[in-house]
């Protein structure tokens, strides 16, 4: 199983006057597994699980929009035979299973647990919603400036915690055949909205994504490790 890294972003969009910018960036976890697909049909994926960060444990966010894909990264992404598209929609029973939980792709405004590789359980994610941009829910990858977004937003689905790149929130999975051998989302593009509850006023900000310095990853994984030892002392 391949080693996780992680991808960084910097920001490209300044934000309102006054405004404090506590979504931080967009990161993406990888790794590298094989699942059992419904009817015992096994696959194995490369899979890169997308995060936006955080400085702020309060930040809740509501939408991902004007996400442009780079071009290395504009391949047919997996989806299990029990899957919907790029909703996230395990239906439980009988369709649920290894792969749609681990490498089934979708993308989310949070809604998931906050393990190192979320699993796709049934209601996951529940009340995202696809923008027009986005091409349809069966679209091999999204489509240009595409967005997606929490529908309901008094649920705070898209709160942030504790993950495995430090204090963020899911917001996709891109999973690929591992014949493709690690295709690149690296210098995408996207914004987005957050705010800190019901009431509280939206923020915004754009972020490119790209490789940070060295040691990044540890350092994340510190600040986690950290933050568990606060809640738990």
């Amino acid at each position: 199983m391949r080693s996780s890294f992680i991808i960084g972003a910097s920001v490209v969009t300044i934000i309102a006057a006054g405004a404090t910018a506590s979504i931080t960036g967009a990161v993406v976890n990888n790794y590298s597994g094989t699942y059992e697909d419904f009817g015992g049909v096994t696959v194995t994926v490369n899979v890169s699980d997308l995060y936006l960060t955080s400085d702020d444990a309060a930040d809740t966010a509501l939408n991902v929009y004007n996400f442009q894909m780079a071009p290395a990264g504009m391949v047919d992404y997996y989806q299990s035979i029990t899957g919907t598209g790029w909703l996230p929609t395990n239906l439980g029973g009988i369709f649920d299973n290894e792969a749609i939980r681990q490498a089934d792709s979708f993308v989310t405004i949070g809604g998931f647990d906050f393990s190192s590789r979320p699993a796709q359980a049934a209601g996951a994610g529940a009340g995202t919603g696809l923008d027009p941009n986005f091409g349809g829910n069966t679209v091999p990858y999204p489509g240009a400036l595409a967005g997606w977004y929490n529908g309901n937003p008094p649920n705070l689905n898209g709160q942030v915690g504790n993950t495995v790149v430090g204090l963020g929130v899911l917001v996709g999975r891109f999973s690929e055949p591992a014949q493709l051998d690690k295709v690149s989302i690296v210098g995408s593009t996207l914004e987005v909205t957050w705010n800190q509850g019901l009431g509280t006023p939206g923020q915004q900000a754009g972020f490119v994504v790209n490789v940070p310095a060295p040691g990044a990853l540890a350092l994340l994984g510190l600040a986690g490790i950290a933050g568990r030892r606060r809640r738990n002392g």
